[in-house]
């Protein structure tokens, strides 16, 4: 069985974005003892994979490694993830992947959607991002301008999802083939121009991912770390108890008609 993981922040705010360092930490030392597999985005994909230039074939690791594997992603690119996550990570030597809103790099995250009450966080900058990479992670596209991508005309599309994806390959100097919905909010003509430009998407959806020949990688599912908090509580990832827990926490979700993820 696979999972992403979705974190926004690493830090101590205790805001509805951020999941706490120690808590991180446990987190990773909870997945190591289960035998979990934290593995790069493009080798969790690489059987289902398509479109837009992704790898064809599971890498010989994937197809005869662990029996649960996971991969890291963090969204919007705050500072925090810089400075509390790379070191953990980068001393596992562990990949993760970064959403970043391709216009606001270097700002902070009071992008015009963002919901009330959120706190403030700075965002990573072209030097900090290029230091992710270079440590081994994947910069993947958040949007240009972090929009709920609902309702807008094609060519307001097309600055979300084509010239922001053109934008971060600047920055970098290489191809950005990975993409979070913010929000999770997207409609037909928005999925219908994001899924020639990009080799996957992500979502909002609270669930594990379904097996390979099952994925549809443009409409990913994630955990979100916000119902992993106090992971002494809620590892093994893949017990059957978390799994109940996980399941119930969509249901409510559902039945409240919540709009979480960012």
């Amino acid at each position: 069985m696979d999972a992403l993981l979705a974190f926004h922040g690493i830090d101590e705010s205790g805001s509805v974005l951020s999941y706490a360092p120690d808590d991180f930490e446990r987190l990773l030392d909870g997945l190591q003892a289960e035998g979990v597999a934290v593995v790069a985005l493009d080798e969790l994909l690489a059987p289902v994979a398509s479109a837009a230039g992704a790898p064809a074939a599971a890498s010989a690791a994937a197809l005869a490694g662990a029996p649960h594997r996971v991969a890291l992603t963090f969204d919007d690119g705050f500072t925090s993830v810089h400075a509390a996550a790379l070191p953990r990570l980068a001393r596992r030597k562990l990949p993760f992947t970064v959403y970043a809103v391709a216009d606001w790099i270097g700002r902070d995250n009071r992008w015009p959607t963002q919901t009330p009450g959120i706190p403030r966080f700075p965002l990573m900058d072209a030097t900090q991002l290029r230091e992710l990479v270079a440590a081994g992670a994947t910069l993947g596209g958040h949007t240009a301008t972090h929009a709920d991508c609902r309702g807008l005309d094609a060519a307001a599309l097309r600055r979300e999802l084509v010239d922001s994806k053109e934008t971060l390959q600047q920055l970098l100097q290489q191809e950005v083939r990975h993409f979070a919905w913010p929000y999770g909010r997207f409609d037909a003509a928005a999925d219908a121009a994001m899924r020639p430009h990009w080799s996957s998407a992500v979502t909002t959806r609270l669930a594990y991912l379904p097996p390979p020949s099952a994925r549809d990688v443009h409409a990913l599912p994630r955990l979100d770390s916000w119902y992993l908090r106090a992971p002494e509580r809620r590892l093994p990832l893949f017990s059957s108890r978390t799994r109940a827990w996980i399941a119930w926490r969509r249901a409510l979700r559902a039945v409240k008609g919540a709009a979480y993820g960012t």
